[in-house]
């Protein structure tokens, strides 16, 4: 195996604090005896907030007929009725969706499903530079010219109040699936499906675009009295849209996410499997294979090229014209990383060389060079690296374009709103944002915005923590107690692969840096010779830091198949000396172990 050492950089590193969970014996105990579960599963269900035995047993069993009724959704009887007179009037349909891989797989979903029951179809998602986010103009005078009779918009639309005002004028109609927040006012659309109105009842407030859209598609078929099954096929697209937009892996998304994975395990279609060859795992895909895997690959389309490359390669049957066009965003993704890696360096240097770096709480950087298309993914590379809010700009028609991305608990998108006066625009949420601004207003901006996240923000908010789920002896890790953590997947946000702290460890004497600055552990309890192994995600550069004496490890557990045999290993989050006492953990929380 291939390892490499490297010169030790001085540099101090931001430390983390672990952070226990508070255990609940009682609710613990309860669903216990209820559910005749572990009692280590029934306090993790606990931590995340199931507290009765109906919460718990539908939390285990996210199956698809847990699904609501998708007529609950605002409008959605008018969006089926409108969807129904097209195909039966032969409209012609404009499939119309955003250029990330929510837009892409709702595009690519609506167009399989629909192609059962008409012709009349076409697709449109709007070139990222040229057009911007969401609705455009120009995508309605495409609309006008290709003689559109109803557009279908997905990922976007809740906003678009003069644009489809605009294809009212050209007698378009449009029917909107959106998961975004509306304004005061909503667009005069024959139908807005979005569980963020405020007149809209629906149970699930988390759903991402393809999910709505997904739920025009339940309604639909549930209106014309088709068997679910006319559904299942699409279930992959959802599961990867509804991981990559980074939602909540509770509810709905829970169930789709389930059911999704399970459909890419076993019928996996041409250009997906394409992606999934490049893996080199054995071991059955998860919700992080699809937002780490496949997520860069679709998104490259969009943010190198033309994001109807993906769309292509989502609905392509064939296995050679396939693998040809999963070639094509491969490449793209290749150049992807190279220019993040490029201008991840540039700003990282730039940051180090500024006189606010020892005392700024939040970075702003500009540099008329970076690629519009990458700025976002380095900006949240920079906010991992540096733990500060940080906001990235480049020049595009002679303004400055930007992308935000905050800490887990700091709202950038109010930070940005407390210096809009200087912006000619933005938009975004809590953790993400964009923003437009003259560049004669950058440093009157970089100045307040520094001012405002210097008010506002936490000390504490500025030091990564790691929740940590229970105190785990090394020997209670095997395969039976990873087949009971399983029973808590699909993980994602709001349900976080479970973290674990084993004490007293000894390196086992296999312990050494991979490439790619990762590192490599072989860890064994000091009374028992059972060795198990691990690895360390960009943790290579730490090798100097393992204790010489005992130490503790911070991991989730994760499945490794090599050669068709199965063991489990961690995956080491963090490590340090072994502590006599508890009072590492922040103050406050009770033991639980």
């Amino acid at each position: 195996m291939e390892f490499l050492f490297f010169e030790h950089h001085s540099r101090k590193k931001m430390k983390k604090r672990w952070k226990k969970q508070t255990s609940h014996p009682l609710l613990e105990g309860t669903l216990c005896q209820a559910l005749g579960i572990d009692p280590f599963l029934a306090r993790m269900l606990v931590h995340r907030g199931i507290r009765t035995v109906t919460a718990a047993s539908n939390f285990l069993s996210p199956t698809l007929d847990r699904l609501y009724d998708p007529f609950e959704m605002k409008d959605m009887t008018e969006a089926v009725q409108r969807l129904d007179f097209a195909i039966q009037n032969g409209d012609h349909i404009l499939l119309y969706g955003d250029y990330d891989v929510d837009g892409t797989t709702s595009v690519a979903m609506m167009y399989q499903f629909l192609k059962n029951y008409t012709e009349n179809l076409t697709c449109y998602i709007p070139d990222r530079y040229r057009e911007g986010y969401g609705i455009s103009m120009a995508g309605i005078d495409f609309a006008a010219e290709q003689q559109v009779d109803l557009i279908i918009a997905m990922d976007c639309g809740i906003k678009a109040i003069d644009q489809i005002s605009y294809a009212k004028e050209k007698s378009i109609d449009a029917i909107i699936c959106d998961h975004h927040l509306p304004g005061e006012h909503l667009p005069a659309a024959v139908a807005i499906l979005d569980p963020l109105r405020a007149d809209c009842s629906y149970p699930d407030t988390r759903l991402c675009g393809v999910g709505v859209s997904f739920k025009l598609i339940q309604a639909f078929a549930q209106f014309r009295q088709e068997d679910p099954e006319i559904w299942y096929p699409l279930l992959d697209l959802v599961a990867i849209g509804t991981a990559c937009d980074i939602v909540p892996a509770l509810g709905e998304n829970r169930i789709l996410l389930r059911a999704g994975l399970e459909r890419i395990n076993t019928q996996t279609r041409p250009g997906l499997k394409c992606i999934l060859d490049q893996r080199k795992k054995e071991s059955r895909l998860t919700v992080s294979d699809l937002v780490f895997g496949v997520g860069p690959v679709l998104n490259a389309a969009g943010r190198l090229d033309d994001a109807m490359l993906a769309v292509d390669l989502l609905l392509e049957n064939d296995a050679i014209l396939a693998e040809q066009k999963a070639g094509v965003l491969q490449y793209k993704n290749e150049e992807r990383k190279l220019l993040d890696q490029q201008i991840l360096e540039e700003a990282r240097q730039q940051w180090e060389d500024s006189p606010e770096f020892a005392t700024a709480n939040s970075i702003v950087l500009f540099s008329p060079n970076w690629h519009r298309g990458v700025i976002g993914i380095v900006a949240s590379r920079m906010v991992e690296k540096f733990q500060r809010p940080v906001i990235l700009l480049t020049e595009d028609n002679g303004k400055l374009v930007g992308s935000a991305r905050s800490v887990s608990t700091y709202n950038i998108h109010e930070g940005i709103a407390a210096c809009g006066h200087l912006l000619e625009n933005f938009g975004g949420h809590q953790f993400a944002a964009g923003l437009t601004l003259k560049r004669t207003k950058f440093k009157s901006f970089q100045l307040a915005f520094e001012k405002q996240v210097s008010q506002t923000i936490q000390p504490l908010q500025k030091s990564p923590v790691i929740p940590v789920e229970l105190i785990l002896p090394l020997e209670k890790i095997n395969l039976k107690f990873w087949k009971q953590v399983q029973c808590l997947a699909p993980f994602g946000p709001g349900n976080r692969n479970p973290v674990f702290v084993s004490k007293n460890l000894v390196d086992a004497g296999g312990t050494y840096i991979l490439k790619n600055n990762h590192l490599k552990l072989a860890v064994k309890a000091p009374d028992n010779e059972r060795v198990i192994g691990g690895i360390g995600f960009g943790l290579g550069e730490r090798f100097f830091e393992l204790p010489g004496g005992s130490f503790e490890l911070c991991y989730t557990l994760e499945k490794n198949i090599w050669k068709g045999k199965s063991s489990i290993q961690l995956n080491v989050k963090d490590f340090r000396a072994t502590k006599k006492q508890d009072d590492e953990f922040l103050r406050g929380e009770k033991s639980d172990s």
